[in-house]
Parts: C-alpha cells; structure tokens; sequence
C-alpha cells in the first residue's frame, strides 16, 4: 500500500472560500468528494485531511463550475492566515530566508509537498517540484502552489510585484487565457517543475512586514518611555536592541527582558507567540542594520563586523549569508551592477 499524503485542511477551506465567492454550491462539492462540511469552518483548519481527496474536491468543483483557475483563487488567501508555519514565514528577514523557511517548514502543511530554491550567479527559481501521477487536480494544485510562492515573494517586494517568467507542469493553457494579473508574464507550459523567476538581486530585500519597515515610518519614532505604550511591542523591542548595538553594547536577553521590565520567561512567550526566538531578532537587527552599511564602500566589511558586535568577520558572513543567501562580499558587489 502506497503512503497516503496528508494536508492541513485549511488548504481545502482556502478552495471552499474561492468557492463561497463565485456562489458555488460548496456542501455538494464537499459530499462528492466525501470531505466533511467543517472545512467551511476556519476553526478546522489545523486538522489534516487527505490531500488526494482536497485534489478531487478542487478539481471536479472547478469543471463543473467553470472556474478553471480556482487554484490561482484559492491560494490568494494571506499566508499569515496559515497558522504558525504561516507566522514563521512572514517573520522572515529577508526574501531569501522567507523562501528557505517556507521550503523547510511546508511538510507540515502538507506531507508530500516539495519546494526548493535553485540559483546561480545572475537568477534563482523558487520551485514546486514534479505533482506526481495523480490523475486528477494537477491544475488546480499546481495553480493553487504557484499563487502561494508568489505571495511569499511578494511579502518582500510588494502587491504590485508580478513574475516576469514561469514554469507550469500543466499543458492547458485555456485555465490561464482569462487571468488578466498574469497577461505579462512569459509562461513555459509542460515544464518538468513549478516555477517562479526571481532575480538574485532581490533575495536580499528585506520583507515589508519586517520591523525595519514600520520602523521607517513617522508612527513608529519610539523610545524607551513609551515601549509599554507601544501597539506593536516587537517595534519597540527591536528599536531599543538596535540602539544598544549602535552603541558598541550587546543586550543580552536578561537586559532586554529588564529594559521592558519583564522576566525572561516572559518575553521568550512573547517572541513565540510571533514565531520568533530572541536570537532571531537580534539576527534580524543586526541585518537591517547591515544593509545600509554594506551600501558605503567607505566602510570595510571588517569594520562592519564590528559594529555590529560579532567577535570577527566569518561570523557575520555566516550570519548574513544564512538570510541573504551570499556573503556580505557578494552582496556589496552585486549592488555595483
């Protein structure tokens, strides 16, 4: 007996939803399929339903209705909806670390799932690997897989973004002729993986949900007075951890938790409560803190590396390398071109 692969059944609901809106008969949809009527419910979403019966589900709904990209429907609800693995994906620094999380996390969305990042020097490809022998909803899943990766880029490069090249398994070009958000797009049907183009240039791009975003903004000018007064104490928390390293001082975790006055146990809950551990957020400080620097070649990566308060340069090149996927080296060199 073949293993049987699983899914989150939000992922189901995310095709209920598509659905509701388009004024489908959803409860018939569901019965033929043999999946319980819960998956209208959000609640149920943790559960893990069989992803060859989600795959019925969406296919023989999307015939029927004429909706043949409902996969590309379904997948437009916000990643961050999608439970913890969702929180630790737009809790990423970067593009790069977004699609590596996303790429280390997805088996448990979804137990047969394979995404992978591809690279070299000038482009990567953000790909879903081969759909398998499924007979049936490999439009519908491929379609679904490919709107979710390009959220996870837009989470960095915006709402406006748009790929300017894909790959798609599918042969069918007709699911795709009335999609207006992807008339530009130069697409490759009949390709041995799901895949979107991104330029390397853009793995480094901080996310716009990151805290250096709202940080930017007039609203979020705080200092340590009004941290307890703050909407958004994570701001707060990486406002002051970035202050103390730009003052050659590293907080440790038993500071940080003093400056806010809380324990220790305390504000680890808090950070885990937004996917986040206290070294992730130092990582991420010191990161944002790195870009503009690296934009100076007045400033040497030495010095830099210092600044930042890592004890020598390979330590920061590791730790840079691991949210950009290069070197500090590459990244101000790549920013001459």
């Amino acid at each position: 007996m073949k293993a049987i692969p699983l899914t989150r059944a939000r992922h189901a609901t995310n095709f209920v939803i598509a659905l509701k809106q388009k004024g489908a008969p959803v409860e018939r949809y569901l019965s033929r399929s043999h999946l319980p009527v819960e998956l209208q419910k959000s609640t149920f979403g943790n559960n893990m339903i069989s992803a060859v019966r989600m795959l019925d589900f969406a296919d023989k709904a999307a015939l029927d209705t004429g909706i043949l990209d409902l996969g590309f429907w379904a997948g437009t609800v916000p990643i961050e909806e999608y439970g913890e693995f969702g929180r630790h994906v737009a809790r990423a620094s970067s593009l790069y670390d977004a699609i590596q999380t996303f790429c280390g996390e997805v088996r448990g969305e979804c137990s047969a799932a394979d995404y992978y990042l591809a690279q070299n020097k000038e482009t990567a490809w953000f790909c879903h690997g081969p759909v398998g022998d499924t007979p049936f909803g490999l439009q519908q899943h491929e379609l679904y897989a490919l709107t979710i990766m390009r959220q996870v880029i837009q989470l960095a490069l915006g709402s406006d973004w748009h790929p300017g090249r894909i790959r798609l398994q599918a042969t069918n070009e007709s699911a795709l002729s009335g999609n207006d958000l992807l008339l530009s797009t130069n697409i490759e049907f009949g390709a041995p993986v799901t895949a979107i183009e991104v330029p390397i240039k853009h793995l480094a791009t901080p996310l716009l949900g990151s805290v250096k975003t709202i940080l930017s903004s007039k609203e979020a000018k705080l200092d340590e007075s009004s941290i307890m007064q703050s909407n958004d104490p994570l701001v707060a928390l990486h406002k002051l951890i970035s202050s103390y390293i730009q003052q050659s001082k590293q907080p440790t975790i038993e500071i940080a938790a003093e400056m806010i006055g809380v324990n220790k146990r305390t504000l680890q809950r808090f950070l885990s409560s937004k996917a986040m551990t206290y070294s992730s957020l130092v990582d991420q400080v010191r990161f944002n803190l790195a870009l503009p620097l690296l934009k100076d070649e007045s400033v040497t990566i030495t010095e830099i590396s210092y600044e930042l308060g890592y004890s020598n340069v390979a330590h920061f090149s590791r730790a840079f390398r691991r949210i950009t996927g290069m070197p500090p080296k590459a990244y101000r060199h790549m920013l001459k071109q």
